[in-house]
């Protein structure tokens, strides 16, 4: 026959289940946050990724850039020429050259 527990005893047990389940709950809850595969984790990446997405993004505006310089190079003479005056320093007769230089850098 089915016995009932005294009522210490079946108050003892429903805090040591509360105490056990609410243990699994914490242990399940640090595992899913702090494993590496973990929500901690996952973060970590996504940050990664769209630091490294945001790098290139410009490493490409920079390509474009530069791509553009060569084409007007190869292709325009006046561009060139406008280019290699600025480089040199060179100048036509009676023409004023203005140089703009970095502050430190003579």
């Amino acid at each position: 026959m089915y016995r009932k527990p005294p009522p210490a005893e079946s108050s003892r047990t429903r805090l040591l289940t509360a105490l056990l389940l609410t243990a699994v709950f914490l242990v399940t809850g640090a595992i899913l946050l702090f494993n590496r595969n973990g929500f901690m984790a996952i973060t970590e990446i996504q940050e990664d990724v769209h630091r490294v997405t945001t790098t290139n993004r410009l490493v490409e505006s920079e390509i474009d850039s530069l791509n553009q310089v060569i084409f007007l190079l190869e292709n325009d003479s006046l561009y060139m020429e406008k280019r290699v005056r600025e480089i040199l320093g060179w100048g036509y007769e009676d023409e004023t050259i203005i140089r703009f230089m970095e502050p430190g850098t003579e």
